[in-house]
């Protein structure tokens, strides 16, 4: 597929794809690229989760989970990253899964063992070691930076969207387990909703930053 890129006086970027042809201001911004962004990373991150939770309470084995992760999140991210740049699937979904079996490897799977071999309820544990699992958010950014150093000069934003995002939401969720007596995922006793919205909570900062990045 030949991309055509030419950049034009008055600030805006044309990109030629075959016979389509598609205005993209030199900014970035576009609404439809960007809430697809918030969407698709919503219905990843409920679903993800949500069979997580499941598996571990069914007493399976939460492995699975990161392979799912890097699939289901990072095939629909992919889907807009492919409205800027021509970036092969493959590429942006491999990006996805490496983080997510670290995350798996270390930090879950270890807590979800502790918790079985002590008798104490693992999805407490699930709970409490996926919302510190958060920090590894920088750690996806990375990961996806090398494949976007590819296609765009400002790949290293993206490592710093990503940190900002994280430290942003997790800044907030702290405060606010500060100021108000609700639990919360921070201390282990928050629920699966909450820990959901911790990760919706990050993608609109990331959305605008990557349609700025691959501008």
């Amino acid at each position: 597929m030949r991309v055509r890129v030419r950049i034009l006086a008055e600030g805006w970027v044309v990109t030629a794809s075959g016979s389509g042809r598609q205005r993209v201001p030199a900014g970035g911004w576009d609404a439809r690229p960007y809430w697809h962004w918030i969407g698709y990373n919503t219905l990843a991150f409920v679903s993800v989760l949500t069979v997580g939770f499941l598996l571990i309470l069914l007493g399976n084995d939460v492995l699975p989970g990161a392979v799912l992760f890097g699939g289901v999140l990072g095939a629909p991210q992919w889907l807009v990253v492919r409205e800027r740049v021509p970036l092969p699937r493959k590429a942006w979904v491999t990006a996805n899964i490496g983080p997510a079996l670290l995350a798996w490897l270390l930090v879950i799977t270890p807590a979800v063992i502790g918790a079985q071999d002590s008798h104490q309820p693992v999805s407490t544990a699930y709970l409490l070691v996926a919302s510190q699992s958060l920090a590894l958010g920088p750690l996806l950014g990375l990961s996806q930076s090398l494949v976007l150093r590819k296609v765009t000069a400002r790949w290293k934003w993206w490592i710093g969207a990503n940190l900002a995002s994280w430290l942003i939401v997790d800044a907030v969720i702290y405060l606010l387990s500060r100021w108000t007596a609700d639990p919360d995922v921070l201390t282990g006793d928050g629920s699966l909703v909450e820990l959901c919205l911790s990760l919706i909570a990050t993608t609109p900062l990331t959305g605008r930053a990557l349609l700025w990045v691959l501008a």
